[in-house]
């Protein structure tokens, strides 16, 4: 469970980050949504939206990929 740095309100996770037509704008969507989007080596950049103060934080969906990259 992500907290929003700003308000403290319990964050909404899983969201998806697209780039729009184009591509000067970034769109957060939900997963069923989002169509095909291609995987990087590190897994999808997933948004959590607070859903108080509107406030998004970019995380990656697979540490465990980042955690066997260091070794």
């Amino acid at each position: 469970m992500r907290r929003c740095i700003r308000c403290d309100c319990e964050m909404l996770e899983g969201f998806d980050i697209r780039e729009t037509m184009n591509s000067s704008l970034l769109r957060v969507t939900r997963p069923e949504t989002s169509g095909m989007l291609p995987k990087n080596y590190f897994g999808d950049v997933k948004a959590a939206v607070c859903p108080q103060c509107g406030y998004i934080e970019p995380y990656l969906s697979r540490l465990d990929k980042i955690q066997r990259f260091g070794d």
